[in-house]
């Protein structure tokens, strides 16, 4: 009987990769997360959830997730935000933001691709509002395949 593959889970928990960088971030006001080393994890994908303490956004509110991958190893790209929104190449996700005032945001994006290589995420506030002065987070759940299922 051939192996089959299963989803395989390897973290034990989300890894919080933007937090206090986040709090009271302006509107369009960008952030850049540490480093994530998915050239040692290797993780195929992940699922990214935004978490957004109480806000009041604007018609139309959404945030941008960009990835800045380090393909030699060590140097990110050094686009600045303003660049990183007129071209698509290095965007990872946009979530829509609700526009209930004064309401908490937890959105979730699924199936993302990882590069193999060091990862940065950059987050983009369009929500029309400044963000709260804390509670606000962005976690990876990251995972590949176990082919030994």
């Amino acid at each position: 009987m051939a192996n089959r593959g299963i989803w395989s889970l390897f973290g034990s928990n989300p890894t919080t990769v933007l937090s206090t960088g986040l709090n009271s971030l302006a509107p369009a006001g960008t952030v850049v997360s540490a480093t994530y080393a998915n050239q040692t994890n290797l993780d195929l994908y992940c699922d990214v959830e935004v978490n957004l303490a109480s806000l009041s956004p604007t018609a139309g509110a959404y945030v941008s997730i960009y990835i800045l991958a380090a393909i030699d190893g060590s140097n990110f790209p050094a686009q600045s935000a303003a660049d990183l929104r007129l071209t698509t190449t290095q965007l990872f996700c946009t979530v829509p933001i609700g526009t209930t005032a004064s309401t908490a945001q937890r959105v979730a994006v699924r199936n993302l691709l990882l590069p193999p290589q060091p990862v940065q995420f950059v987050f983009d506030n369009q929500t029309g509002a400044t963000l709260n002065a804390a509670g606000n987070t962005v976690k990876i759940d990251a995972y590949s395949f176990n082919l030994n299922g």
